[in-house]
């Protein structure tokens, strides 16, 4: 009989810890969420954050809260960008792994520079065929000039001859011979001055041809001293120390790797300033105006959930949109500023939870929704001794309810207490209390009868 008591004891002891365990885990359900350190002076954290916690009344603010999923950003950063050069597009040949801390000057990017070499080539041929040219017209203008001076001269010999013809006295001659003279020299003279206009015209003909060849020539240079710039500029350094960051693929949804084509102008990789971190989440549109500018918000890392970094919201954008690859739904742009940051952990890209705090809407004493029978008539809560205090409910948020003691039964702060039991979804009672083994506990066993036998 006393093996058979021993037995019923430990049933009922085992079956009492698991109904304590089966409410515990209950109740950790409404807790808040894992990962976030309260510091001195903020409201209370909810209670039964995790599996197993205790249900306790405690002093505290209740304040609204919206959960956002976001990231961190460098409000300021040094970037690497593709410099300008002859061709349009380019691709990239080489690049510093992403997160490798750099120095100025170290070299970060390297770009294809084939298509550059095959550019500069034919650019050096081209100029050595417009050099040739420029010799070949200058030659030409000097030939055809000393050709227009040789006409010229010869229409002065000319000229010379018909004055000396012309200037015989018409009494020695016949007035027939006489006036064939005076036009003799009046056609002399007229063939010197269109001589003498030839001759200018090919200097103003050969200088303008030699100018153009000149100044081809001049573009051409100017051509290869460009393209030799631009190669030796497709070997991108640091703009400065610090971490070195790619930047996102503008439609693929990936940062840039190697082989991928870049154009000029475009931002490769950023070195950000570790000081000036700031937080950007998403909104989604079907909560528009549950966040504003200027509303509080603490921030903590997924790497590092056991700190917060209070901020505050600076920028919502005025119109959600729909990222790409994501469905239908929409977001808005949310921007927190960071009261502090720790350069040492904090890295642009890593995940943050953002909790946006609304203006306070209670204060007082706070119990969890799981100790809580809204059903009732006043509301009441469960007390861990399996009692019940009456209450008023002034205010709820997702996990607590702001309460004040009713009908002059007191309750009070760190006062301990149970889940409350909850109707089934067929509106049936609920489970019975955590602290009433004999509805929540397994029955012990019957004890045998002469006829069984004591087992062993």
């Amino acid at each position: 009989m006393n093996e058979r008591a021993s037995l019923r004891a430990a049933a009922r002891a085992a079956s009492l810890a698991s109904a304590a365990l089966l409410a515990a885990l209950g109740a950790g359900g409404c807790g808040a969420p894992a990962g976030a350190r309260a510091t001195a002076g903020e409201e209370a954290a909810p209670a039964a954050a995790s599996a197993g916690a205790e249900l306790v009344a405690e002093h505290g603010t209740l304040r609204p809260r919206a959960l956002l999923t976001g990231e961190l950003r460098a409000a300021r950063a040094q970037d690497v960008v593709i410099p300008r050069s002859p061709t349009w597009q380019m691709q990239i040949r080489w690049m510093a792994e992403d997160g490798t801390r750099v120095r100025r000057g170290e070299k970060v990017l390297e770009l294809e520079n084939d298509e550059f070499a095959r550019a500069l080539e034919d650019k050096r041929l081209e100029a050595a065929q417009k050099a040739e040219e420029l010799v070949r017209l200058r030659a030409e203008a000097e030939l055809a000039e000393a050709e227009a001076r040789f006409a010229v001269r010869q229409k002065q010999a000319e000229l010379a001859k018909a004055e000396l013809a012309a200037a015989v006295p018409p009494e020695l001659v016949s007035a027939h011979d006489y006036q064939q003279a005076q036009l003799a020299r009046e056609r002399a003279a007229v063939d010197l001055a269109k001589a003498e206009e030839e001759l200018a015209a090919a200097r103003r003909a050969g200088a303008a041809d030699v100018e153009v060849a000149a100044i081809e020539l001049a573009g051409a240079r100017r051509e290869i001293e460009v393209a030799e710039q631009a190669r030796g500029a497709l070997s991108l350094e640091a703009p400065g120390d610090g971490i070195l960051i790619h930047e996102e693929h503008p439609w693929e949804g990936r940062t840039l790797q190697v082989g991928d084509t870049v154009w000029v102008g475009f931002t490769v990789m950023r070195i950000p300033d570790l000081t000036s971190m700031m937080v950007e989440a998403e909104l989604p549109d079907v909560d528009d105006g549950e966040v504003a500018p200027g509303m509080a918000a603490r921030c903590t890392l997924d790497a590092h959930p056991d700190l917060v970094f209070p901020g505050r919201v600076t920028e919502v954008s005025p119109i959600a949109r729909r990222d790409e690859g994501r469905g239908l739904r929409r977001h808005f742009r949310v921007r927190i500023g960071l009261d502090g940051g720790d350069p040492e952990r904090m890295r642009p890209g890593m995940s943050v939870k953002v909790e946006v705090l609304g203006e306070p809407a209670a204060a007082g004493l706070l119990v969890p929704r799981a100790a809580l029978d809204l059903e009732a008539d006043p509301p009441r809560v469960r007390l861990a001794g399996g009692g019940w205090r009456r209450v008023r409910v002034a205010a709820c948020d997702a996990q607590r309810c702001a309460v004040e003691a009713a009908d002059g039964e007191a309750l009070a702060a760190g006062e301990r207490l149970a889940r409350a039991p909850r109707p089934e979804p067929d509106g049936g009672p609920g489970p019975a209390p955590a602290a009433q083994p004999s509805t929540l506990a397994p029955s012990a066993p019957e004890p045998a009868t002469p006829e069984q036998g004591v087992a062993g």
